[in-house]
């Protein structure tokens, strides 16, 4: 698990995405000052993110942080835990095909006991076969899910009447670069 925590600055496309879901909805009244602090955490399922917000009112806050799970996959898709959800949802996929042929192939078993034993014999094969699988699968996807959880990153987030090329003027500035 991944301790580093990755920071975004203003001027990115994801803090810029997460003012446009924000700007609509909340009054220039609650902004404050300066660009907003946000901690994003992904969800356990990879398709939205949970944030928790240092500079609005607890009640714009609130807001914020569900307007941001709103957005839901907008959002993870410009996140830097993109690729640990797109791997949960892959794998996810493959543990529900095992899980949802378990079924079908339990009951199979005493069907096709029915024709032959050869029958019978192939049928429970396969549920081994896919149990072992379905098991399988399910580890690996709850690896993939606590890799995605540690992923926490910070944004931080433009305020209104922030002027973003000025911003990233002053980033691309190396104190060591002449003028």
């Amino acid at each position: 698990m991944s301790t580093d925590i990755v920071v975004l600055p203003v001027n990115s496309a994801f803090s810029r995405a997460v003012f446009e879901e924000l700007r609509p909805k909340i009054p220039r009244a609650a902004w404050p000052d300066e660009s907003i602090k946000g901690t994003f955490t992904p969800s356990a399922n990879g398709l939205y993110l949970n944030v928790g917000f240092d500079g609005f009112q607890p009640s714009y806050a609130l807001l914020a942080s569900h307007l941001v799970r709103e957005a839901k996959v907008k959002l993870v898709l410009m996140s830097p835990c993109f690729t640990e959800a797109r791997q949960v949802m892959q794998i996810r996929r493959w543990r529900d095909m095992f899980l949802y042929s378990a079924v079908p192939l339990l009951f199979a078993i005493p069907l096709l006991a029915s024709l032959s034993a050869t029958a019978m014999r192939t049928s429970t094969a396969l549920f081994a076969v896919d149990a072992v699988l379905l098991a399988l699968s399910h580890g690996v996807l709850m690896t993939a899910r606590s890799k995605l959880l540690g992923r926490r990153f910070i944004a931080d987030i433009p305020v209104p009447g922030l002027r973003l090329k000025a911003a990233a003027a002053a980033d691309a500035r190396h104190p060591l670069s002449p003028d």
